[in-house]
């Protein structure tokens, strides 16, 4: 394992990597005081050779690196590689491709829901991993030796996994599946932090224009307010807090230093509260065509909830037998969007979901078929 730490030995590192046909690629980095993630080390692997880039070292310049992110040849095998994306994507503009998420492959391939990269260690390779710099402060210098074989074993076992997994994937077929859920991964969409799209990120409990009007606006500020400052969202403003202002809608000052959350002892600079009653001002001013589209309210046919739980068992049993996670197959959602119309636009009804599992459920719910047990085993016969 080799540490990078100047311009020259990331160029050398590069000129090998440029060659691999896959790296493993893993990052440390820091985020609960900051809006950004601050990167603080790169781990790669490529089979011969294991090197942890430091990006903190002040004159280094990782363009070679982020050139290889973006070559076609190489592939980039990553295990819950969202956050390690959203960095790069922060770093280069480009989303690195192409990309392999052995979180995901898992999933594909009947390991569980959302698999982490110890339990999947633990299953393939029959390894265990040391947790005990887990919580380091990556930032602080100098790393210790433990630290540093942390950090380059979260590569190293990768390199073992990735091939397994891809071998599992072609015999099962599922290529194409995986190829499915990394669209998403992969979408710039995914890293989107456009200001005007943050009140997708609260729950919206009215459909009352005027709380809608305020809740889209004080996202919006906090989203802009957080990014400019490099703060956190909640440093800036909490949800609660945004649902009880887009809630009371108060109008001065005063009236907002009266509600609960402020009167029990939150503080925030004068010129915090002057903005949040401009922001309020603005939101009770917005027209229906000022503010975003929300989806159109359900109302659930009696009986949902005991069908979906029949569902979810045709489901658990499907998952089981098929060896695919049941989350990539259909969520609570999609199981009562289903429920309410036979030809509901969701993915379970979709491609090979629909093949797997959404037919059989199509059939059930409108009683051509019926679940049963042979075996101890869940069962659907023809009625």
């Amino acid at each position: 394992m080799e540490l990078i730490k100047t311009n020259k030995e990331l160029k050398e590192v590069c000129k090998i990597l440029t060659k691999a046909k896959f790296i493993t690629i893993d990052t440390e980095f820091i985020r609960e005081k900051t809006y950004w993630s601050q990167l603080c080390l790169i781990q790669v692997c490529s089979g011969n050779i294991e090197v942890i880039i430091d990006p903190l070292e002040e004159e280094i310049d990782l363009t070679p690196f982020i050139k290889i992110l973006n070559k076609k040849s190489v592939l980039k095998v990553l295990h819950s590689g969202r956050q390690d994306i959203e960095i790069f994507y922060k770093i280069s503009g480009k989303i690195p491709s192409p990309i392999f998420d052995t979180q995901v492959a898992a999933m594909v391939c009947g390991f569980g829901d959302s698999v982490g990269y110890e339990k999947l260690v633990d299953k393939i390779l029959k390894k265990k991993i040391d947790k005990s710099s887990r919580f380091s402060n990556w930032a602080k210098r100098p790393l210790t030796k433990q630290q540093l074989q942390y950090a380059i074993g979260d590569v190293t076992h990768l390199y073992e996994i990735y091939p397994i997994l891809n071998n599992k994937l072609k015999e099962t077929k599922r290529t194409k599946w995986l190829d499915e859920e990394l669209k998403i991964l992969t979408s710039e969409d995914t890293y989107n932090t456009n200001p005007e799209m943050a009140y997708k990120r609260l729950k919206i409990r009215s459909y009352d224009i005027k709380t809608r009007g305020v809740t889209f606006q004080l996202a919006k500020w906090r989203e802009e307010r957080a990014q400019k400052n490099n703060l956190p969202r909640g440093r800036v403003l909490r949800d609660d807090i945004i649902n009880e202002l887009s809630s009371m809608k108060p109008k001065t000052i005063n009236e907002i230093m009266s509600l609960r959350s402020f009167s029990n002892g939150l503080r925030l600079k004068e010129d915090v509260i002057n903005e949040i009653q401009e922001q309020i001002s603005i939101g009770l001013s917005l027209k229906e065509n000022e503010l975003p589209k929300l989806p159109e309210r359900r109302k659930l046919p009696h009986g949902t909830n005991s069908r979906v739980a029949l569902l979810k068992i045709l489901l658990n049993s499907i998952s089981e037998e098929k060896g695919v996670a049941q989350k990539l197959i259909a969520s609570t959602q999609d199981l009562e969007d289903l429920i309410a119309d036979d030809s509901a636009d969701i993915k379970t009804l979709k491609g090979w979901r629909h093949e797997l599992f959404g037919r059989k459920a199509l059939d059930f719910k409108n009683g051509k078929m019926a679940i049963t047990m042979e075996e101890n085993n869940v069962v659907l016969k023809e009625i």
